[in-house]
């Protein structure tokens, strides 16, 4: 916290006054000693004075110079230096004293603790202190000490030093509420990228203090120009040919910042390019550009992203300088920036939709295509087998097909409001096995094969993506072993192991087309098995291997940690 305190502009600047004054009163005091004041008669006593405001300087640098907090103590001090400065130079020959330089560095004060506003307001205070010591030692002073052209000359010089500290204070001003204007700068996320560009164009413009923004830009892999502008009079954004605008400025000004006074037709052009200024003569912006700007001064920069590259221009300023440059340079930057980052949004946005994509083609074909296959294969079964002598069997048959077609549609309900943002419950420990088992009676009423289930210690806490995804898994796996393999009976173990969830899938039908064991970096080599099985369980950073033979084969899958909710 000191630290931090010890960098506050204003106790910095209190920090300068304080060590200051005390400098200046040391340096007085040895002119005083040096040589001795005039008149005479006042010399012991501006000794004794002075001494006791090195002292009071002292003191006062003492005890605030460690103070965060300075209060009202600041003004006290200012009133106090311009009360004991007056007594200094009355008693030292009044408007021609040595010690008029007091008086200057009370301005400077003022400047320094309340900017602009402080050298102004110690400006006429300072000037009537200095003109009532001339006025009332005129009489007292012969022509001789009351210089009449010093003391005019002194007047001056202090209502030009404030002049000067007031004018400086304000560009301070201006400079400090540029940078706070650049730090508020909005940011580039949000859903409509048009509305977006619309509040960094505005913001643009109040940071400039320009009437109207227009940026020219393209994608560095996409051959097509956008074009934004904006005034009070509203916004818009448009797309255009590359061609179209070819060239947005001349050759001349292409990589570089520039201002233009006077008219924009035919205007002087003041260049910037890397430091070094240059005038140019002509049109700076391409002819359909040019109704966008308005009237008045324009001043432009280029910028550069890795995706991105344009050009802002900002028209009506009033009066546009080389002074305005490296501001509109900066802004330039940051607009490239903002619209970039709207871009790699944009971007992420589609990866994600397409990856959101791909896991529902994913879950559609490991859960209601496969059971819908099996659905079919046992319709076509019926209808081959239709006889008057079996119409029981057939009934029962066509019963167990219903179920199947019911259990199914709830599971597709049930997938299409997985789709839709919700606050997911709590989950019990238990869940995963109850939708196993939900698993193994609805696949075996479809196939008609035994399935057994074995599900290990209770598998709680597993993240949500992780639960979703083994059902599923063993969906696919029974489906394939039952299409392809032909079993009689399939097992099916989900259990905890100590390096992770590990799911077994074994059968006793053909097995495979390959014989023996294959992990799962020879799987995707040769591209065999289950490839969307396998395609999933890598997706979750899982491994999964296969062993075939003529007895059946067995599918393993080992899911790794992280697999647990923090």
């Amino acid at each position: 916290m000191p630290d931090a305190i010890s960098r506050a502009p204003r106790v910095r600047a209190e920090r300068m006054i304080l060590a200051t004054r005390v400098a200046l009163a040391m340096y007085a005091l040895f002119a005083i000693w040096l040589d001795p004041a005039e008149p005479a008669r006042y010399a012991r006593l501006t000794y004794t004075l002075h001494a006791s405001y090195l002292a009071y300087a002292s003191v006062i640098a003492a005890v605030l110079w460690r103070h965060a907090t300075l209060g009202t103590l600041p003004l006290i001090t200012h009133v106090a230096d311009i009360a004991l400065f007056s007594i200094f130079q009355y008693l030292t020959l009044g408007p021609s004293s040595p010690f008029f330089v007091y008086f200057v560095f009370s301005l400077f004060c003022g400047a320094l603790r309340w900017g602009w506003r402080g050298a102004i307001g110690t400006a006429p205070v300072v000037l009537i202190a200095f003109i009532a010591i001339g006025l009332s030692m005129r009489s007292t002073l012969g022509p001789v000490e009351f210089e009449l052209n010093r003391f005019v000359i002194r007047i001056g010089y202090l209502v030009m030093v404030a002049t000067l500290l007031g004018y400086l204070g304000l560009h301070e001003r201006r400079l400090r509420e540029e940078i706070e204007h650049l730090a508020r700068w909005p940011p580039a996320v949000g859903v409509d990228r048009s509305q977006l560009t619309e509040r960094v164009l505005a913001h643009a413009c109040a940071v400039v203090g320009a009437g109207t923004a227009l940026v020219v830009w393209e994608q560095i892999d996409e051959p097509r120009v956008s074009v934004a502008s904006w005034s009070v009079n509203g916004f818009s954004v448009t797309r255009h040919a590359t061609m179209e605008f070819d060239p947005v400025v001349p050759g001349a000004l292409d990589d570089a910042s520039f201002a233009t006074v006077g008219s924009i037709a035919g205007a002087t052009v003041l260049v910037s390019r890397s430091g070094r200024l240059s005038e140019w003569r002509g049109t700076p912006v391409h002819a359909d550009l040019l109704p966008r700007l308005g009237s008045g001064d324009v001043a432009s920069a280029p910028f550069h992203t890795e995706r991105l590259a344009g050009r802002a221009f900002f028209g009506e300023l009033g009066g546009a300088s080389t002074e305005v440059l490296p501001l509109v340079e900066v802004v330039a930057r940051e607009i490239g920036s903002s619209l970039d980052q709207m871009e790699m949004h944009a971007r992420q946005q589609q990866l994600a939709i397409g990856e959101e994509r791909i896991r529902v083609a994913r879950d559609l074909h490991d859960g209601v295509l496969q059971s819908l296959t099996g659905v079919r294969l046992e319709l076509q079964s019926v209808a081959t087998s239709l006889d008057a002598s079996a119409l029981d069997q057939i009934r029962d048959r066509l019963l167990a097909i219903e179920r199947a077609l019911a259990i199914e549609q709830r599971e597709l309900r049930l997938f299409i409001d997985d789709l839709k943002p919700f606050t997911a419950p709590k989950r019990t420990a238990g869940e995963l096995a109850i939708k196993l088992a939900v698993l193994r009676e609805r696949i075996g009423l479809e196939w008609k094969v035994p399935i057994t289930l074995r599900v290990g210690a209770p598998l709680a806490s597993l993240a949500a993506d992780v639960e979703e995804a083994i059902p599923l898994m063993v969906h696919e796996g029974i489906v394939n072993a039952l299409k392809h393999g032909h079993p009689s009976r399939v097992a099916v173990d989900v259990e905890s192991a100590a390096d992770g969830i590990r799911i077994t899938i074994s059968d006793d039908g053909r097995g495979f087309p390959f014989r023996g064991r294959y992990d799962h970096a020879r799987l995707a080599a040769s591209n065999v098995g289950p490839v969307s099985l396998r395609e999933r369980v890598a997706s979750l950073g899982g491994q999964m291997a296969i062993e075939s033979g003529e007895t059946g084969a067995r599918v393993e899958i080992l899911l790794q940690p992280p697999l647990r909710e923090a």
